[in-house]
This record gives structure tokens, sequence and C-alpha cells, in this order.
């Protein structure tokens, strides 16, 4: 049995300006041999130090956006190789102090039924839209690498470096870290590729390079996080 939905637009970012009201239109796609009953709900997010997804209650995020919004229908069916098209509304309240980027994420799941039963198995399918929106003038891209160490085992060495999000949007890490003794370069590794660092998060890095001899380093990190400049962090080890 196929129990696929799909959910169009996956991702969306939008500039609404205060005291503004934006409909959106998600299209929820049945591609399965089945019909399927799909529900909406809506719901606050954030991402850990590790990259993890941590979903909680509208309006309990600091930077919550579907605090402001409504989505029609809320609970529809689909039969199977068809499309159901739903609407989010977002109202932007005219408040001040508004600035920066707000999100959430907007799930779709099927509901269990007897006839998705097989062989005493229920199987159920959640798929999110995550919306992004920045209030228009107000966007600031900022960050720093706020903490790094590096620590010997019997296979190599492992770097960490914290990366701390100090602006108003989410952003996306690449950069790299070198290894140096004395004015020689002796590694470089890639320390991160695409990694999203959410509005007032961090994200802890961590990569491993081969095992060095005894012997005095410097570990460089450099990161590309979008803004005008890139950030830079740097630390002295010894390995015995």
């Amino acid at each position: 049995m196929d129990v696929g939905i799909a959910v169009t637009p996956a991702k969306l970012e939008v500039s609404i300006p205060a005291g503004a009201t934006y409909n959106l239109p998600i299209t929820v796609q049945n591609s399965s041999g089945d019909p399927a009953h799909v529900q909406a709900s809506l719901v606050d997010f954030s991402v850990g130090l590790s990259g993890e997804y941590r979903f909680m209650r509208v309006g309990s995020g600091p930077y919550s956006l579907l605090k402001w919004a409504a989505i029609r229908p809320r609970e529809f069916d689909v039969p199977q190789g068809t499309t159901q098209q739903v609407q989010l509304t977002i109202s932007i309240p005219q408040q001040s102090g508004l600035s920066g980027e707000y999100g959430g994420i907007v799930f779709f799941q099927t509901r269990p039924s007897r006839s998705n039963a097989r062989n005493g198995v229920v199987f159920s399918v959640r798929v999110a839209s995550k919306i992004y929106e920045t209030i228009p003038g107000t966007a600031k891209l900022d960050g720093a690498i706020a903490k790094m160490s590096a620590a010997s085992s019997s296979k190599g060495e492992s770097y960490r470096v914290l990366f701390r999000n100090t602006g108003n949007t989410h952003v996306y890490l690449h950069g790299q870290l070198s290894v140096q003794r004395g004015n020689s370069v002796v590694e470089q590794v890639q320390l991160a590729n695409d990694e999203l660092v959410e509005r007032g998060g961090e994200r802890l890095l961590q990569v491993f390079g081969r095992r060095l001899d005894p012997g005095s380093y410097q570990a460089i990190a450099t990161l590309d996080y979008g803004g005008k400049t890139e950030t830079g962090g740097e630390i002295a080890f010894d390995v015995h």
C-alpha cells in the first residue's frame, strides 16, 4: 500500500509589512493509490545545537509566525491521484517593535483508518510546509564563533566550533577549519556545508582530523553565514 502525500511549497519565504494580510495557497497532493484523510496543524519550532528539530505549541516560541495565522480547510479528504488546495492566511499585526524574521511549520498528516490497515499494521504519513516571514527592511544577518575546542584521541583530533546567530533571520553556514603548526598548514577539513541556524540559535559543529604528531598547533575556523563579512575563530592546542 502506498500512503504517500506531498506538499507544495515545502518551504516559502515571504515579506509582509506590519498591518498587512497575506493569503498563501498550499497544495497537498495524494500520490498514492488510496484515498487519504488529511488533517492540518500549525506549530512553532526550534533547531538544536546538533541540527535536530523541536516542535512546540503555536505562540510558545519567541519568533512565532503562525500565532497570526489561520488555515482552511483544516481537515479534508483527498482522493487518490488528486490534489487539494488549502489557504494559509497570515495577518501581521500593526504593532511597533516587530522586526526581522518569524517562522512556523504547517503539518499535513493522514489519519489512519481501517481501510489503510494491512495485516494489522496501520500507517500515517506527515509532511511539512515551512514558512518564514520577514518584516520589510528590518532583516539583519550577523553571527560569530562563540567557542572552539580541540581534543586528541587514538583515532585522531576532534574539533568543536560553536556558532551563535546574533542576527534576526535564519542563516546557512559554509566554511572550513585549518590546522597549522607554526606557519605551515598541516590539514584542512570542511567545517560546515549548508548547516541551518535559526534566529536566536546556536549550532555546534564537530569535525575530525587525522592524528597529529606531538607538538603545538593552531586551529583556525572560518565560517560564511551569508553576511557582508565572514566570521573566524582561532585556538592554540598541544598534542602530547
